[in-house]
């Protein structure tokens, strides 16, 4: 975007202040807003041509060639025109989505036909009894829960896939490690749905075999995110570490093996759960350390009151691509709470996007978005309502 430099400056007389500018810039803004509502009208004859002929919503020769047009006559103003011209478009497309599809959109129907009330009482969890995802899981469904658990991410998603569970409970993100990226993977591989979200705080211990010393300890046995979030503290102490696939595995084999010199980092539940001795509570980095949990299932469930919406798309590799995307929740008054990417396999440099927004797709504002961008990506997956 080029601008003119200070020595284009204009030449101005002595008395004229920023209040002659300012009502300048109010009767310019009165005329755009006029322009703008004028534009928005002409927006719904569109749609309506649409309506009768069948025309997509979404033209992307045609917005390409106004966008063109826009920024070669803008001038030294023109990739400033362009962005202003590219966000009416998309607020108008948007608009249109809304006038279109009121009642036969293919997403709508999907929302208007979800189910509003968590049905199913077979939980599946990664690790073991003891682990966080266990204590999830009680949070969530209830402390008479008592849930299948299993090796492996992958497993918990095969086996709501098989329908020997009816959901899942998987971590998907912790306040100082970040995402669980695999989660991520197989969130969009298998296609589920996410339907709930529960905040587990995390109270890191150093868990040994009855008898065991701080100082006798040598290796220490851990989820790669556990490692994450207690680095200090093991290097401190010089601990050799060691991942595991699952905190509470670890601490099972830690009793297992009755070795001093070797521990586990999990919660004291999985300490008592295996007969451990806690040596040492609450040893996190940072103090207040929380992971996300979600609820998957292969069946969309939008419960009464559900405020967060997930999404995932991927966009082309084009300068202004996300802006666009991230500019029309703003247009809408929608507030993005995360975005997260993930990079795409085989294909440098190119990315999935994963975004979470507030709002509930009943709204009439937030529906007709979440439809448009569905039609206009060439990769958009809804991933919950929640």
């Amino acid at each position: 975007m080029s601008f003119s430099n200070s020595s284009n400056l204009p030449a101005l007389p002595e008395d004229f202040d920023l209040s002659d500018v300012r009502k300048e810039i109010d009767d310019i803004d009165r005329q755009l807003l006029d322009l703008f509502v004028r534009r928005m009208h002409v927006a719904e004859k569109v749609a309506a041509v649409k309506k009768r002929t069948g025309a997509p919503i979404f033209q992307p020769d045609r917005e390409r060639e106004i966008l063109e047009r826009v920024e070669r006559e803008g001038g030294e103003f023109g990739g400033g025109a362009r962005t202003l011209m590219a966000t009416i478009i998309d607020i108008s497309s948007t608009y249109q989505q809304m006038l279109l599809y009121g009642d036969d959109g293919k997403l709508r129907k999907k929302f208007m036909t979800a189910g509003r009330i968590i049905k199913g009482s077979k939980i599946a969890c990664q690790g073991a009894a003891g682990a966080y995802s266990h204590l999830a899981a009680k949070q969530f469904f209830g402390e008479d829960t008592e849930p299948i658990f299993l090796p492996k991410f992958q497993d918990v998603f095969e086996a709501v896939t098989e329908e020997y569970a009816d959901f899942g409970v998987l971590p998907l993100e912790n306040t100082t490690a970040g995402a669980v990226n695999d989660v991520y993977d197989l969130l969009t591989r298998h296609g589920f749905y996410i339907v709930g979200e529960t905040d587990v705080a995390i109270n890191h211990c150093l868990l040994a075999p009855k008898g065991a010393k701080i100082e006798d300890i040598t290796e220490v046995y851990a989820h790669p995110q556990a490692l994450a979030q207690c680095a200090r503290y093991t290097q401190t102490h010089g601990f050799n570490t060691n991942e595991y696939s699952n905190n509470a595995v670890a601490a099972k084999n830690v009793a297992r093996w009755n070795d001093p010199t070797k521990a586990a980092i999990a919660s004291s539940v999985a300490g008592k759960q295996f007969g451990l001795d806690v040596l040492e509570e609450g040893i996190q980095d940072i103090d207040g350390n929380q992971t996300r949990f979600i609820i998957i299932s292969k069946h969309m469930v939008i419960r009464d009151g559900a405020d967060k919406i997930s999404l995932t798309f991927t966009l082309p590799h084009r300068t202004g691509s996300l802006y666009r995307v991230l500019s029309r929740f703003a247009a809408n008054g929608m507030n993005i709470s995360k975005i997260e990417s993930r990079p795409l396999k085989g294909q440098n440099f190119q990315y999935r996007f994963y975004l979470d927004f507030n709002g509930n797709v009943h709204d009439e504002r937030v529906c007709a978005l979440i439809c448009s961008l569905s039609t206009e990506m060439s990769y958009f997956k809804f991933l919950g309502n929640y």
